[in-house]
């Protein structure tokens, strides 16, 4: 992004720092938004360009062949089904447009678009294809009836009445949008295709840019036309098709209003319907069950299957055994004939949820923070921990080098505060392209209200946050937002974040595989409206990515009559997809049942911006709606606050974690029925995982903070039979074939479906939550603030705030926004993840170092061995103070050269000893210093420079004497402001130097300072009403001496922990 030196920082001038702030800015959020209404393809996301179909692009080649082999349901005209391999064919011509509902300047064109496609159809029939996509919530009739009014108010004086073009496809999952329109090419669009599928032209409409329907008038909008003829008649052109053909002609004689004829008009019904079947035999073989009996309807042409009865009806029956279920088996193949529970791993900290990673080593690889892995042995299962709220890796289960690691993101308080649940998508053969799917991404749930660790009153802007495992491409950052080297502490950078579901204590990834990229998951929203606990499903559609902030490309759909109790404060609610049966099963623990819903179910009803104000993006891009009449049903009940939930490898049985009594029960996923249980003698177990490779189910405990196994010690031979009668099966799947058909719908047919359910359209006069930050925040009204392009250029300037308190104005969400991880109002040592006494300071948009945090490097071998600051700042040779109660950080950085510690000024002495090192030498990690538990002098000496020690390290108040010491004052106590106060960094653009300050007995002591600096300090007391705040300027200038283009915007590192 900026590049180079700028004048702007030529001067001392606290004017002039401010106002090259405000401009580089400007300029800054220019470049990013730069894509905005260009037909530069590919589209430029943040500086990068984004791979998409361009003119010239072939559909067919290998790449991207699946795309038009997609099948796809008009809703409108008629119901059809097409893929576009269809449309090949010398001479045919293909249109595809790009709108989003609602009074935005996109409708303003459908009405155009409508024109032109009937225009073509009349001329050359099916030759010209015209394809809309309905998306971001409304209904087939409801869109075409406006752009065919809209087609006839913009054309009054024409013959051309929409009617067999465009076809109108329901595209609910966005595919036709991410597949020939990626994000952020702009809208509306359209994209027109030859007869080989060779995208010929892509190009954005007159009316990208307006505002709304208003803006964008008549005499703008109609310029479409004339565009798309332009384009449209040269392709013809060139292969001798322009010609208007006798089908054509019909057409427009058909058309035409004075040569149609009325048919005489008949009674007719909206709908038959065959008489009912007889009832099934009872679904369940002992105990309770349903059956059902079933007919077949069809709508006439003058209705809709929503004009049809019920095709089928149900009622309670019991088996040809009543309760109790006779025993029929010894025991259940995942826990053999005998069984062990047995603790695998320890030492977290508030365990919820625990996952296996789908390719062990791809994140930590073979060395990370200093540690050796071994990824080729053994699984690798990631821990949630809700009290520090991170995740800990579990690397090489089960075997003699399994080890623990611990890891989470920077701003910690806010994408993964109080983290209840969490689930990995593990489709690996989703045939997406690479550079789209998101096999590997996590997704975690995070129980709070947005309060930043109780220092701020909740404003409920708070939902997931998606994860890249990937260490690559900066999903895995240091303290500055670099890539994280091998050697030093990594933090999380998180994917994207949507902020629908506060409170949130389960989520399940959708194995779904018609999306483009992957990103559904479902989440227990435990605030819900405020009253009761609601279902909502996520897609972040194409993430933003790291380092990026802008929200406005996902959607998002409440299901409010799925709503329960809400549950137990951080007791985790287990929730799972069944990837065959397109099933979501999920636990209610304050209900004591676990439920299932369709997840393939329901419609649109309306918008839930209204209801919900509360929300990520106000783009038409961003999908907000409520979706009713979802298929569900109660799988079990009476079970003691059940948690954790897992599939059997086979995919039959349901495990669920009863965690009032630590048991484990074995459900039979088609009946429901109860096939085992075993008691763990745990008492607060939480998430349940089968570990991939040796389908071994495990679960973690909260109390006991373990994760434990259970261990087959015998095979099963005798395993319980199922409760599923074959004949009540045979029955359902014979009637689905049958209905289905007749009504040409796929999934009409369903026993657990309430046929009377109808979708309420009217948004009522409720509104569930209050903003408390209507003014100031990024959950705000303020379009400005509310992320329209994902920036607030006020939030540079928020440095000197000081009104910190949980009901002050300032929104905390603003801080992150603004790019600071170290600021006096964020919780705990000032939002950073400093060592033990030190001190941070923030670094506009890409991060904060530490006080205490130093490296140890010679640039890959090319450079002489120097020490630096966290900020890689050269630091003078000579002696290095340490201080009481400081925790100091040497990363060596030198490859196979070591870094030992003596206490002696020659390296033939031997290294001593220290607090988790007892070599007193360390190689390509982290060298950790104690001064309270260290001689008062000491020397680092690198293996490749044994003469000359790299640094003299000596504890503050140590005087040496004609070869006498004197030992520092025990009673010393380190100074306040090295242990709250937050720093701030300034540089000069002539020779990239920083001034640190740090306190030392009496009077501040410069430790560091090569050259003059420019920029304006000012200075700082103890904490929130002051600290060291450098104005947005240097911010700025720090990304171009840095990293060359926009840092990370909302994340924020940590270190590690168990």
């Amino acid at each position: 992004m900026l590049k180079g030196k700028n004048p702007l920082f030529g001067s001392s001038s606290s004017r002039s720092l401010l106002f090259g702030s405000f401009l580089l800015f400007s300029l800054w959020v220019s470049q990013v938004s730069s894509q905005g209404c260009t037909n530069t393809c590919p589209p430029i996301n943040f500086g990068t360009p984004v791979p998409s179909l361009c003119e010239g692009d072939l559909a067919t080649e290998a790449s991207t062949t699946s795309i038009i082999d997609k099948e796809y349901t008009v809703c409108h005209p008629a119901s059809s089904k097409f893929r576009f391999r269809d449309f090949l064919g010398t001479g045919k011509v293909t249109v595809l447009s790009n709108f989003y509902i609602g009074c935005n300047a996109g409708r303003r064109e459908s009405g155009v678009f409508a024109h032109t496609a009937q225009k073509y159809y009349d001329r050359y029939g099916n030759r010209t294809t015209f394809i809309t996509s309905l998306k971001g919530g409304t209904t087939c009739n409801q869109w075409a009836g406006l752009y065919q009014a809209d087609a006839l108010e913009l054309f009054p004086d024409g013959t051309v009445t929409p009617k067999e073009m465009p076809l109108t496809v329901l595209d609910q999952e966005y595919e036709i949008r991410d597949d020939w329109f990626t994000t952020p090419f702009g809208h509306p669009s359209y994209v027109i295709l030859d007869g080989d599928l060779r995208v010929r032209h892509k190009f954005i409409g007159p009316c990208c840019g307006y505002e709304d329907y208003f803006d964008c008038t008549a005499d703008v909008a109609v310029a479409l036309d004339e565009t798309l003829s332009g384009y449209i008649d040269a392709i013809l052109m060139e292969t001798g098709t322009n010609l208007v053909t006798d089908d054509a002609v019909n057409n427009v004689n058909n058309n035409n209003p004075q040569e149609e004829t009325t048919p005489p008009q008949t009674a007719t019904t909206p709908c038959t319907a065959t008489e009912f079947s007889e009832w099934s035999d009872c679904s369940v073989t002992c105990g309770t069950g349903m059956e059902f009996r079933w007919r077949t309807v069809t709508p006439t042409t003058s209705g809709t299957l929503e004009d049809c009865p019920a095709p089928v009806e149900t009622r309670p029956c019991v088996g040809p055994v009543a309760e109790p279920c006779p025993a029929e088996g010894s025991c259940i193949q995942e826990f053999g004939e005998t069984w062990q529970v047995k603790t695998v791993a320890s030492g977290f900290d508030g365990a919820r949820d625990v996952a296996f990673h789908p390719t062990p080593g791809l994140h930590l690889g073979h060395y990370s923070e200093g540690r050796s892995f071994h990824p080729d042995q053994g699984e690798e299962a990631w821990v949630l921990n809700a009290h520090n709220h991170s995740v800990s890796i579990v690397t090489s289960l089960g075997t003699p080098v399994q080890s623990t690691i611990s890891r989470r993101d920077r701003g910690y308080y806010h994408y993964m505060i109080n983290a209840t649940a969490f689930a990995f998508n593990m489709v690996s053969n989703s045939t997406r392209a690479r550079d789209r799917d998101s096999f590997n991404y996590f997704a975690v749930c995070n129980a709070n209200a947005n309060t930043y660790l109780g220092s701020k009153e909740p404003n409920y802007f708070m939902g997931p946050t998606l994860y890249n495992t990937d260490p690559n491409n900066r999903n895995t950052v240091n303290r500055l937002g670099e890539p994280c080297g091998p050697e030093e502490p990594c933090f999380f950078l998180h994917a994207d974040m949507l902020h629908e579901a506060p409170d949130c204590i389960g989520i399940a990834h959708d194995p779904e595989i018609r999306s483009a990229f992957g990103n559904v998951y479902w989440a227990f929203d435990n605030t819900g409206n405020n009253a009761r606990a609601q279902l909502v499903r996520f897609d972040f559609q194409q993430p933003h990515g790291p380092g990026s902030m802008d929200h406005s490309v996902a959607s998002i759909r409440r299901f409010p009559e799925l709503e329960f109790a809400r549950g137990p404060e951080g007791v985790h609610a287990g929730m799972v997809v069944h990837p065959a049966r397109r099933e979501l099963f999920v636990s209610v623990p304050s209900e004591n049942r676990i439920i299932v819903v369709s997840v393939d179910s329901g419609s649109y009803a309306r918008t839930a911006r209204e209801e919900y104000p509360i929300y990520s993006n106000r783009l038409p891009s961003f999908e907000y709606n409520i979706f009713e009449c979802v298929d569900h049903r109660e799988l079990a009940s009476g079970i003691q606050t059940p948690t954790g939930l897992a599939l059997g490898p086979d995919g039959d049985l349901l495990f669920v974690a009863e965690r009032d009594t630590g048991k484990i029960l074995v459900l039979e996923v088609e009946t429901g029925a109860t096939l085992a249980e075993i008691a763990t003698g745990f008492t607060s177990i939480g998430g349940l995982s089968f570990s991939p490779a040796t389908n071994i189910l495990h679960f973690v405990d909260e109390h006991t903070n373990t994760l434990n196994s259970v261990h087959p010690l015998s095979a099963c031979a005798n395993p319980e039979a199922s409760r599923s009668s074959e004949s009540f099966q045979t029955e359902l799947g014979r009637a689905g074939q049958a209905v289905d058909e007749v009504a040409n719908t796929n999934g009409f047919f369903a026993v657990y479906r309430n046929y009377e359910c109808t979708v309420d359209p009217i948004i009522p006069a409720a509104v569930f939550f209050d903003q408390v930050h209507d003014d100031t925040g990024y959950a705000s009204d303020n379009p400005d603030v509310q992320s329209m392009a994902g920036m607030d250029e006020t939030a540079a300037l928020l440095a000197n705030r000081t009104d910190c308190g949980p009901t002050s104005e300032l929104n905390f969400d603003a801080l992150l926004l603004g790019g600071y991880y170290c600021h006096q109002c964020l919780p705990i040592n000032d939002g950073s993840e400093c060592d033990a006494g030190g001190v941070c300071t923030n670094v506009q948009w890409l991060g904060y170092f530490c006080s205490n945090e130093f490296y140890i490097s010679n640039n890959g071998g090319t450079e002489p061995i120097a020490v630096t600051d966290g900020n890689r700042t050269k630091l003078e040779t000579g002696q290095f103070p340490l201080r009481r109660g400081v925790t100091y950080r040497f990363t060596v950085q030198l490859g196979d050269q070591s870094v030992c510690l003596h206490d002696q000024p020659s390296s033939s002495s031997p290294p001593i000893a220290y607090d988790g090192n007892t070599g007193g030498c360390v190689t390509r990690g982290p060298l950790i210093l104690n001064a309270d538990n260290l001689p008062p002098e000491l020397y680092l000496f690198a293996s490749s420079s044994p003469d000359q020690p790299i640094l003299e390290l000596v504890q503050e108040g140590y005087v040496a004497t004609n070869g006498a010491t004197e030992e520092p004052d025990a009673t010393d106590e380190p100074d306040d402001e090295l242990d709250g106060a937050a720093g701030t960094a300034e540089v000069s653009p002539d020779d990239d130097e920083i001034t640190i300050f740090t306190t030392a007995p009496g009077e501040p002591k410069q430790l560091s300072s090569e050259s003059p600096n420019t920029g304006v300090v000012v200075g700082a007391t103890l904490g929130c009403t002051a600290f060291l705040v450098i104005l947005a300027a240097v911010g700025f200038f720090i990304i171009q001496q840095k990293a060359g283009k926009r840092g990370d915007l909302g994340e924020a590192p940590t270190a590690s922990m168990q």
